[in-house]
């Protein structure tokens, strides 16, 4: 796992790369005074797993660097590291897995990590779809969305990709997980909604979906539920 910790106070930032070192093997941490560093990095082609951000980072404010950064890297998990509570309705509107009050100690960052590494393990499972001598992997969580195309499903990945396979909508539905159709043939990753305003879906690859009439409250009231999960309490 690939962690950035952006924090303008080394002694905060030390406190969260201590607390994470001997936590699992393999991962990575690359440190950041400023958040126009991190996003250079970013935009220069580093990809994170996830990012610790303080909020106040000078002149800069972490919450703007966040929806900067959701723009390029969606899939980039964030916890937020601050000495105020004023800003976590903000931080939950960037979809913030965690929100972490200064001073904290090391058992506070031990258990946000854990929480998303854990999400993190069980949204990379790997789905197999077999379609004749055609065999893909897919990682669940790199699945976007689901189509369904007369006999054949199409399978959109964050990478941009489309994959259109003969086999039926319901038969690949069922492989996926955190999905949720909100009309007839469009099953849609919950964890790339970007917004639900009205009836509109926004997802994270900017393509946007109508829910059928009827099945908006259940839409909303379950995508809400996944969200609060997902999130855990801050």
């Amino acid at each position: 796992m690939k962690i950035a910790i952006c924090d303008d106070n080394k002694t905060d930032a030390g406190k969260i790369e201590f607390a994470l070192m001997d936590l699992a093997a393999g991962i990575e941490i690359d440190t950041f005074e400023k958040g126009s560093e991190l996003m250079e990095s970013i935009k220069g082609g580093a990809r994170y797993d996830l990012v610790f951000m303080d909020i106040y980072l000078g002149d800069e404010n972490g919450i703007e660097i966040v929806n900067e950064l959701k723009a390029v890297s969606p899939s980039t998990e964030v916890i937020f590291s601050t000495t105020s509570t004023d800003h976590a309705i903000e931080a939950f509107k960037v979809n913030a897995v965690g929100y972490l009050l200064k001073p904290y100690a090391e058992a506070d960052v031990v258990k946000a990590f854990t929480r998303v590494k854990m999400r993190k393990e069980e949204e990379n499972e790997n789905v197999l779809v077999c379609a004749g001598s055609d065999r893909h992997l897919f990682r669940n969580n790199e699945v976007i969305k689901l189509e369904s195309d007369l006999h054949y499903t199409k399978i959109y990945t964050d990478d941009g990709e489309m994959y259109r396979y003969h086999i039926g909508f319901s038969e690949i539905a069922k492989l996926f997980k955190g999905f949720i159709e909100i009309r007839r043939g469009v099953l849609l990753n919950m964890a790339h909604i970007k917004r639900i305003k009205a009836a509109v879906i926004t997802l994270s690859d900017g393509s946007t979906y109508t829910i059928a009439r009827g099945k908006k409250d259940y839409v909303v009231s379950q995508y809400t539920a996944f969200v609060i999960k997902r999130n855990g309490a801050f």
